[in-house]
């Protein structure tokens, strides 16, 4: 077993060398280095990753000017992440650029000839498995750097060899996913032995991002929120999930006489990675880090959520393998469960700002004293609901830009907007591009809360139109204030 360093350690090179040559600029995240595979897997995966790599940062990514004026960052950004989720390896290569436009596929199916009415019965899916048949290509001229189609067809012939499949997810103008697979029969897998609860389990070393000795004040509970604790980690707030809100524990106890003692034996912190953002885990104690295989759990009845496998130790114990990401997210979906559950009261008095249609007077667009939340995390949202709740406001929330636009679009009547800069489906960046651009919002204040403080992602806020910038952690009472003058400027 070989790890996945062996072949994109020269990647950044390739991206640097290309950068200068094209006069693109393009920064390349690689996570999950230390994930092994065979040997042959590795080799055979060579010069298929190299082909999408190029291909991305040809096809995909953006001059600095086009992405500007579509309210992108100039740099683009390509991720080559590797994992291993039971027993299959994932490798994913995503790029922040332009997407694949699905209309120039269609008519390039139409220029072979294809009925109509066949094409219009291919879905998304089937049209974009096309771009892997051999000469298939949308591209207007051939370059030296990935060539009419040539290529494409190869990556999937060397996957298939391997038994592996590649599938692409495109959003237009936003970017575009690979996602390749491969079965593993018997894989191996570095991973650290954690404990919680009288439950020990296996988490992959490349989910985490570091491990804190949990002091009495590491774990921060506001009087305002006290139901959703955080922790300061590189000067920022990360929220902390319970293993205990997803999982019932019922193992008994390792006795250490027969296991030796624990590397770390008090509460630990573990700080865990999941796409851009970072959570924080509590755990009893860390017993060790070791190099394990891994196995299918052969069963009708499917795994919960979270695990992927199980490993078995030196002494004949059977280990779970945990997803701590995953557990993350689903305890994020059941607390959204439970938060609609109980909002019925509180959102009927919201509903009644709403109107059927979009206001015909633009000045009518605003409702003194309502504010729109827009955040992915239901913790933010939360904090953010109870924060401005306390100081007088109603709170719309709504969890990524795409809902939060489409209920101003929808006739929404807010005093201003507090939103997230990094969230799925339209991001922040986006949220100001097509709410700033129409005149009946052109004095709606939006304040932007995120963790990214540099001078260069305000610089682009502000820019696009945003009234305001907040860095994570900020301060309440100086967002309330700001939120206040804002709102009686808006209203002169």
């Amino acid at each position: 077993m070989r790890p996945f360093s062996e072949i994109v350690g020269r990647f950044p090179r390739v991206i640097r060398d290309l950068s200068v040559q094209y006069n693109k600029k393009v920064n390349l995240r690689i996570e999950g280095e230390t994930t092994l595979f065979e040997r042959v897997a590795l080799d055979a995966l060579s010069d298929p990753l190299n082909h999408l790599l190029r291909n991305c940062f040809d096809h995909g990514i953006e001059p600095a000017e086009m992405r500007l004026a579509a309210g992108k960052l100039a740099e683009g950004t390509i991720t080559i992440r590797a994992s291993q989720i039971g027993n299959q390896a994932q490798i994913t290569i995503i790029d922040d650029g332009r997407g694949i436009d699905l209309e120039k596929i269609r008519a390039k199916v139409r220029s072979h000839g294809i009925p109509e009415a066949q094409i219009s019965g291919m879905s998304d899916r089937d049209l974009l498995s096309l771009i892997f048949d051999a000469g298939f290509s949308t591209a207007e001229k051939v370059t030296e750097l990935s060539g009419r189609g040539v290529g494409m067809d190869v990556v999937r012939a060397n996957l298939e060899k391997l038994k592996g499949d590649i599938q692409v997810n495109t959003r237009l103008g936003q970017g575009t996913t690979f996602t390749i697979t491969l079965p593993l029969g018997l894989s191996v897998l570095r991973v650290i032995l954690l404990e919680h609860q009288k439950l020990i389990f296996a988490v992959p070393v490349d989910s985490i991002t570091e491990m804190l000795v949990c002091r009495p004040d590491t774990i921060v509970r506001s009087q305002i929120d006290p139901q959703s604790p955080y922790v300061l980690w590189n000067g920022q707030q990360v929220s902390v999930t319970e293993l205990a809100e997803v999982l019932s524990f019922r193992g008994t106890h390792i006795n250490p006489s027969l296991e030796g003692n624990p590397s770390i034996n008090q509460p630990l912190i573990i700080i865990v990675k999941d796409g851009d953002q970072h959570h924080a885990i509590p755990v009893d104690r860390f017993w060790n880090e070791q190099e394990v295989a891994i196995r299918p759990v052969m069963s009708p009845m499917p795994l919960p959520t979270g695990f992927s496998g199980a490993t078995v130790l030196g002494d004949g114990r059977v280990i779970p393998l945990v997803g701590l990401a995953q557990l993350i997210r689903f305890a994020a979906e059941q607390r959204d469960a439970c938060a609609t559950q109980f909002a019925g009261p509180a959102q009927s008095s919201v509903t009644k700002i709403i109107p059927a249609s979009t206001p015909a007077n633009p000045s009518d667009v605003f409702a003194r004293q309502v504010v729109l939340v827009i955040d992915d995390s239901v913790h933010v949202r939360r904090y953010l609901t109870l924060t401005l709740e306390r100081a007088g406001y109603e709170v719309v929330p709504a969890k990524d830009g795409r809902e939060g636009v489409d209920k101003l679009l929808g006739g929404l009547r807010v005093a201003a907007v507090l939103c997230d800069v990094e969230m799925p489906r339209l991001d922040g960046y986006g949220v100001l591009d097509e709410i700033k651009g129409r005149p009946e919002f052109a004095k709606l204040p939006i304040t932007m809360l995120t963790s990214r403080n540099s001078d260069k992602h305000r610089k682009l806020a502000l820019k696009l139109g945003a009234s305001a910038y907040f860095s994570k952690p900020y301060n309440d009472q100086a967002l309330l204030k700001t939120l206040e003058e804002l709102i009686q400027i808006s209203t002169r």
